[in-house]
């Protein structure tokens, strides 16, 4: 199977060799803050030239973990804090990027704004919800997951080795933060093996469509476990905004703690050796989102820029929010206007 497509920038490897005593999941929610408050004001004040440049920018490799960042995103200068501050709009002015877009209530389920809600649209690494929650629903907590030569085949380099074993929280935790290509394969075809042994990989996307259906996802297929490209005119998932929001509420009410991870600037995972992988979270603006519960980012050739946030919207009053068929930068901004225009909206009517 030709993978064309290149799903979440990747994180920078750290060597092999640094082999550590085994110690917990670190966290860091304050480092490289320049980089992100840089993105998400440029995304915001330059989306124009985002938008117009996209396709120029990230030509070779252009993925959410496939190819190297542009060093002329990276490199900028440093803006004030106070800079990163988001003009107030509401659901009235808004005009985003996205083909397909919905913000959703999650204690009353109300639709708070939407575009095209229900149209089945590429998933890019989206998918890798949906393969954390088959993963986390049938290994048992003491599993650990072997990183096998055919995993590190799929497109992206996420650092990891190929005998390296993780437990599969960490392992999760890779593949959601970074958009793992290569561990959501591990993933698939060591839960896929408790399934079926002869087919692990086929019957962990059955296993996929199944809990979709379950669910109610009624525009939701998934062809494999990462969201890759298969081709250059088939997706390796489908699914409309709406479908995205039911399966991130499903996860942040029964599981949540998969998506723990996913607030975070960078962390820093290990495997069962000890050996430390740094992983960047592929949400450049996870710090520019107030009350963040969780996000998750896609990128491919098909799909274009796809983005899921929850957050928190004053006390206890989670939102979801979700963008599909952007750009890859604009993905970022729309999501940002609709962080702004939910914020306004809610606190009008209090």
């Amino acid at each position: 199977m030709t993978n064309l497509e290149n799903n979440d920038i990747n994180n920078e490897n750290l060597s092999e060799g640094e082999s550590l005593s085994f110690v917990p999941v670190s966290v860091n929610k304050t480092s490289n803050m320049p980089v992100r408050r840089q993105l998400a004001i440029v995304a915001l004040l330059l989306l124009g030239i985002f938008s117009f440049g996209a396709s120029a920018l990230w030509l070779g490799g252009d993925s959410d973990n496939g190819g190297g960042m542009t060093a002329s995103l990276v490199q900028s200068e440093e803006l004030d804090e106070n800079e990163t501050d988001v003009e107030r709009i509401s659901f009235d002015d808004l005009e985003i990027l996205a083909q397909s877009a919905i913000v959703i209530d999650v204690q009353t389920d109300e639709v708070l704004y939407q575009k095209s809600p229900d149209e089945s649209l590429p998933l890019a690494s989206i998918t890798k919800l949906m393969t954390a929650l088959v993963a986390s629903e049938v290994v048992e907590a003491n599993d650990v997951i072997p990183i096998t030569a055919n995993a590190l085949d799929q497109a992206g380099d996420s650092g990891l080795q190929s005998g390296e074993r993780f437990s599969y929280k960490s392992l999760i935790d890779l593949v959601l933060l970074t958009s793992s290509n290569d561990g959501a394969y591990a993933l698939s075809a060591y839960v896929g093996g408790a399934l079926d042994s002869y087919e692990p990989e086929v019957a962990f996307v059955k296993a996929m469509n199944v809990r979709a259906k379950e669910l109610g996802l009624s525009q939701t297929s998934f062809r494999n476990p990462t969201g890759l490209d298969i081709s250059e005119t088939e997706a390796g998932a489908y699914g409309s905004a709406r479908d995205v929001a039911k399966l991130m509420k499903y996860i942040l009410e029964s599981s949540p703690e998969l998506l723990e991870a996913t607030t975070y600037i960078d962390t820093s995972v290990y495997s069962e050796s000890g050996t430390l992988h740094k992983a960047d979270n592929t949400n450049y603006v996870v710090d520019a989102i107030p009350n963040t519960i969780a996000s998750k980012t896609g990128y491919t050739t098909l799909s274009g820029g796809n983005l899921v946030v929850a957050f928190n919207v004053g006390l206890n009053r989670p939102v979801i929010a979700v963008v599909l068929g952007s750009t890859h930068q604009g993905r970022f901004s729309d999501i940002l206007k609709l962080v702004e225009a939910t914020k306004s909206e809610i606190m009008s009517g209090e």
